[in-house]
């Protein structure tokens, strides 16, 4: 009896680390300072992501306490005069992991009220000016929701350092959902 309890437990164990968020290291020249100055950056591009993922737009404020917010809206033409959704994150950095983070963001739900989402985030690649591969990964009711964000300054090109870091990851810029494939 002892033994199936022990497997049991073992069982429920490996399956709730398996439900973990695995996050990418953050990336080595992340300079927060520099980093949270960049004002207004644009999703370019995404690993496994809809025409909502990359059509968004993140201004970021840096508090000075060690923490900061961004403010995430819909970045494309809805066409019914509607105000796009705004959603405030506020990032504190994950305890010795440079370049990560706990963002707890609260999301509308269109009936005056919001809902708390938490999330870890992972600065994998940047040059704290211009753009940054951001690894998202939430806990949903449904299991884990994983997938990397290119975030640049300039919205309508590819900056040359996201391609060096796609060609050094041995990644294909051309086979993730971009803004220009869904028409933001």
């Amino acid at each position: 009896m002892k033994m199936i309890i022990a497997v049991t437990f073992l069982g429920i164990l490996a399956h709730a680390f398996a439900e973990e968020c695995e996050l990418m290291p953050g990336a080595e020249e992340f300079d927060s300072d520099k980093y949270f100055n960049i004002s207004v950056a644009y999703v370019t591009h995404s690993r496994s992501g809809n025409r909502e993922d990359v059509c968004r737009k993140y201004q970021t404020t840096n508090n000075g306490n060690g923490t900061s917010v961004t403010v995430v809206s819909a970045d494309y033409k809805n066409g019914d005069g509607n105000a796009q959704t705004e959603v405030k994150c506020i990032n504190k950095p994950k305890n010795g992991n440079n370049g990560q983070f706990i963002v707890e963001c609260e999301v509308p739900l269109g009936t005056g009220s919001t809902q708390t989402v938490q999330m870890e985030t992972s600065v994998i690649a940047t040059d704290n000016q211009n753009y940054a591969l951001l690894q998202r990964c939430t806990k949903t009711a449904s299991g884990i929701e994983d997938d990397i964000l290119v975030l640049q300054t300039n919205s309508s090109s590819v900056d040359p350092g996201v391609t060096n870091v796609f060609k050094t990851i041995n990644w294909q810029i051309d086979t993730w959902t971009s803004r220009n494939s869904v028409g933001c």
